[in-house]
């Protein structure tokens, strides 16, 4: 989508040049290329332009194909020298069904994580540097554009899904760089209120390690400290995942996660924690409810 012009009118209205480069310069403050901001349909213009309303901002714009409703999701692609968005508002079949979303993330980080294979890796740990490994995950990224392509795929389906999960499930997240060869991983974060300290987390990762097999990391993060349960797809594996996770570097933070407790996989989470979560979400997605 190019915006065209700005102003608070509907067809019919002519914004001045100045009214124009002032709304202009109200939607860029803030923003940021990559960003997703949230959107509806507001009336139909001249020439073939449309009303739109983005994050309060009335705009004139030229879609590059019909809206599929009145509740559109775009990503700025462009602030200068004009404002370009793209929609990105999810088709309405796939929307509505959170088992074809599901279906087209499986997709998605399948093909990415075959490409991924040949991409350079940061050296192995100890300590697991999260802060380099995921710095050389995106340089890696620069690179490769089918990578990068897939890569946006896999976070544009990742925001859809995680607002359908039921409230208080934490905020979902594709972190294939979390341990070198990662697969198929779900990463649910949910912060809670600062204490003394500051704030904490709790965290909740699902992936498959090459070697190692299907894996639930549990852990709790508090200022200072990290605490975690293992679920093992293969339990005689514990020892080496607990040695993986025996030094865990953040920047300049490093950490001596304790592991409280291991045991087995249990087959409801054999493959992940999105499928239980929305096997009973039967609500269409609007879009609206995203956090951008």
């Amino acid at each position: 989508m190019r915006i065209q012009g700005y102003g608070s009118g509907f067809a019919g209205d002519q914004p001045s040049d100045r009214r124009q480069r002032s709304s202009a310069q109200a939607f860029r403050q803030g923003r940021r290329i990559g960003q997703i901001v949230r959107g509806r349909l507001v009336a139909p213009a001249e020439n073939g332009l449309v009303w739109v309303s983005v994050s309060g901002h009335t705009l004139l714009a030229q879609l590059d194909h019909p809206p599929t409703g009145a509740e559109l999701l775009f990503r700025i692609v462009a602030l200068a020298p004009e404002v370009i968005l793209q929609d990105i508002t999810p088709p309405p079949g796939e929307a509505a069904d959170p088992v074809r979303l599901l279906a087209a993330l499986t997709e998605a980080r399948s093909r990415l994580e075959g490409l991924l294979g040949g991409l350079p890796r940061p050296p192995a740990p100890p300590p697991l540097d999260l802060t380099a490994a995921r710095r050389c995950f995106l340089d890696a990224l620069a690179a490769h554009p089918d990578a990068r392509t897939l890569w946006e795929r896999t976070r544009e389906l990742t925001r859809f899904l995680s607002a359908l999960l039921p409230p208080g499930e934490g905020r979902l997240h594709y972190a294939p760089w979390v341990f070198p060869g990662l697969g198929q991983s779900e990463l649910l974060a949910e912060r809670h209120p600062a204490g003394q300290g500051g704030p904490a987390y709790t965290l909740r990762l699902f992936g498959q390690l090459p070697s190692l097999g299907r894996l639930v990391i549990q852990a709790a993060w508090n200022p200072g400290q990290v605490r975690y349960r293992l679920l093992l797809e293969r339990p005689d594996a514990a020892e080496a995942v607990v040695t993986l996770l025996s030094r865990v570097r953040f920047g300049q933070t490093e950490l001596a996660p304790r592991c409280q407790a291991a045991g087995p996989l249990p087959d409801r989470l054999a493959g992940g924690f999105l499928s239980p979560l929305l096997a009973g979400q039967e609500r269409p997605f609007t879009g609206l409810r995203l956090q951008v």
